[in-house]
């Protein structure tokens, strides 16, 4: 009777087991199957591997909440440095920015000021969210910063990408949208050499000609579109700020100064989740308007040293470079 109590007892908690574990389970599957099926690593991983480790840590999960440090270890295993994982609550704070006081007070995501009397600069930082609301804000904000600053006596631009660390790389995009001018900026290149074109036009930037961004207004246009730019460049230049970089690879009269950046030049799809959780998953590589491949670092056509988090008008040798570099070009 007790061996038989026994394996009775044993069943019932297997029983329990395997049905308070079905939704981890398949909440990982979901997860395993995106990342198997887009990941831009798929091909040189071995995903019997991962997956095994995967399940065998559902053993000490209670809820999806549970599966989040397993759905992260299976990002890591990727190597891409790029994707990750959202919790639900951090998604629903992404989504509604609009609530906070994202421009209300400073430090605002970017500023501006005349250099010289003559070079418009622009120095812009990281813009994480999702909100349509805050999005559209940005943009519209940003191409009236460039309104405010250009005249007639403008004879560069300096954008300011060192301390760009990435985030939603769409109102960013449109809000440069003077500086870039109209049409494709750059590719994302996907496992299959898939391109995909991103843009800037009339006001909007997107993807194959699907707007993901636009001004309120009417679009901003330079008083001199020729005007030389200098894009500045460091190793916290990242992601969404490396699509920035890639938009300016290429277009006449610009030129790149200062440091390589920090590598993420990967393009992140998002995936929301059952439980409305959301993976950012890198799917592609970047591509300038020429097709130049990245995927790693963008070593800029100057190199010149700089100490990060630092910018000193009076004494910064970057800027100093790229305001030597626009005087000689006119």
């Amino acid at each position: 009777m007790g061996q038989n109590h026994k394996l009775l007892t044993l069943l019932i908690f297997n029983i329990f087991f395997n049905h308070s574990s079905f939704a981890q389970k398949g909440y990982l599957d979901e997860v395993l199957k995106i990342v198997e099926t887009h990941s831009i690593k798929r091909d040189s991983l071995d995903f019997k591997k991962i997956k095994k480790e995967a399940y065998k840590k559902l053993t000490s999960v209670n809820s999806i909440e549970d599966c989040y440090p397993i759905v992260r270890f299976i990002l890591s295993e990727l190597h891409d440095n790029h994707s990750f994982l959202m919790e639900r609550a951090q998604v629903d704070k992404w989504k509604s920015t609009s609530k906070s006081t994202y421009f209300a007070q400073p430090p605002t995501p970017f500023t501006g000021k005349v250099l010289d009397n003559e070079i418009g600069y622009i120095h812009m930082e990281g813009f994480s969210s999702g909100d349509s609301i805050s999005i559209q804000e940005y943009a519209s904000e940003l191409q009236n910063l460039i309104r405010s600053i250009d005249s007639k006596n403008i004879k560069g631009w300096i954008l300011d990408l060192r301390q760009n660390t990435g985030g939603n790389c769409w109102p960013m995009l449109t809000g440069l949208g003077p500086l870039l001018g109209n049409g494709i900026c750059g590719y994302f290149i996907d496992n299959n050499h898939n391109k995909s074109s991103w843009y800037y036009k009339d006001g909007e930037a997107g993807v194959n000609s699907v707007a993901l961004s636009r001004i309120k207004n009417v679009p901003y246009k330079l008083v001199k579109e020729e005007n030389p730019i200098a894009v500045l460049t460091g190793s916290w230049t990242a992601s969404s700020g490396e699509v920035i970089v890639t938009s300016f690879r290429g277009k006449a009269n610009t030129k790149s100064f200062g440091e390589s950046t920090a590598g993420l030049s990967t393009g992140n799809s998002d995936y929301t989740l059952s439980d409305g959780s959301m993976i950012f998953l890198s799917t592609t590589i970047y591509a300038d308007r020429n097709g130049n491949s990245y995927g790693g670092k963008i070593k800029p056509d100057i190199v010149e040293n700089f100490e990060n988090g630092k910018i000193n008008f009076d004494n910064d040798p970057v800027i100093k470079r790229a305001i030597d570099w626009i005087i000689g070009s006119k």
